[in-house]
């Protein structure tokens, strides 16, 4: 196993160091958070994208916005 060290600047997970060069493109890695962060970002990581402006709570009420039901 190599260590590396990085840091989560806001948006992605920034490396400190450059890569051995013993390290090959596609090589599967493992990303651990310390100090208790990982909850807090990886909530931020897997909030889902908003595609083409669709609002958040569309799939709990699709036919409010496909059909103009009333919303549940």
């Amino acid at each position: 196993m190599t260590i590396i060290n990085g840091h989560y600047d806001g948006k992605c997970v920034v490396l400190d160091e450059p890569l051995p060069p013993c390290i090959d493109p596609d090589t599967p890695v493992r990303i651990s958070f310390g100090d208790g962060q990982a909850r807090e970002v990886l909530a931020e990581l897997a909030k889902p994208p908003r595609i083409g402006g669709l609002p958040r709570d569309f799939s709990e009420q699709h036919e409010h916005y496909v059909k103009g039901t009333p919303r549940k």
